[in-house]
């Protein structure tokens, strides 16, 4: 097994073990620790090439749910890519990790893409009442960073957010769902298993995700879905999130040999959680 895989199982098994004073700051150290060990597998320079959960398909769909004067946040950016392709489509953009080598790498290839509305600030996702003002962001962003925080973190985070965010703001979520998973390295290393045992400690469902998201006071939750036509001009498709929990039901009661292909994209968590106006 490869060192940063071992290293990933290792901090894994630590989070899940920690308090959450602990936690706050093992994060940083695990996922530092991590991704500098797994800097070998990205050969390119490219930005195309160094993505994790993004692409430029997805950052497509999100340009169509942002606005021209909005402000951004990115909660989990990575090395920068949905940062890099999202900026010419707001006002101004903010993104934020908690491992020192994607923070070095996405301002890098800012500066190198010449980007002048965003900024790259190491600030781990329970950290940013700490960092931002209240009401501060139109819209927040998260692409497979839920799945990475303990579940009791999970619900602090989205306290955080519904803080950060203006009245009548979006938060956009981006993760996989648990009915297809796991979705870690586990699902590589350890075919068997029916949890992830890697750094996804809270892969979830469109229910839970809903019901999470109407606890922390957000007021209306839709699910975003793209279209099989790549133009530009057309937009996604967005629906009541509860119809996506029907979705589960059906999922749930398909046969093994059904659940496979379009079914499984389908039911990827990717939810728009408003906070309310008044």
């Amino acid at each position: 097994m490869d060192k940063w895989k071992e290293a990933e199982f290792h901090y894994a098994r630590q989070l899940r073990e920690s308090s959450a004073a602990e936690r706050h700051t093992l994060y940083t150290e695990a996922y530092s620790a991590v991704s500098k060990l797994a800097l070998h597998r990205f050969a390119s320079d490219d930005p195309e090439d160094r993505t994790a959960g993004t692409s430029r398909r997805l950052v497509q769909l999100l340009s169509q749910v942002v606005d021209k004067h909005d402000h951004v946040l990115e909660i989990g950016c990575g090395r920068g890519y949905t940062c890099l392709k999202l900026a010419p489509y707001v006002m101004s953009m903010v993104g934020v990790d908690v491992s020192e080598p994607s923070v070095i790498e996405a301002r890098e290839t800012l500066s190198q893409g010449e980007i002048e509305n965003v900024r790259i600030k190491e600030v781990s996702a329970l950290e940013l009442a700490d960092h931002f003002s209240r009401n501060e962001f139109d819209v927040c962003i998260s692409i497979d960073v839920l799945e990475h925080l303990h579940p009791e973190d999970a619900k602090e985070h989205l306290q955080q957010v519904f803080h950060v965010l203006k009245p009548g703001g979006k938060y956009i979520v981006i993760m996989p769902n648990r009915l297809t998973g796991p979705h870690d390295i586990t699902r590589e290393e350890f075919p068997e298993a029916r949890e992830a045992l890697g750094f996804h400690l809270n892969e979830s469902t469109y229910r839970e995700m809903i019901d999470i998201m109407e606890a922390s006071g957000f007021n209306k939750c839709r699910a975003l879905y793209g279209t099989i036509l790549s133009k530009k001009d057309i937009k996604p498709i967005v629906l009541p999130g509860r119809l996506s929990i029907a979705g589960e039901t059906l999922y749930r009661h398909l046969p093994n040999l059904l659940r496979y292909g379009i079914l499984r994209t389908l039911i990827s968590i990717r939810l728009i959680a408003y906070k309310p106006t008044g």
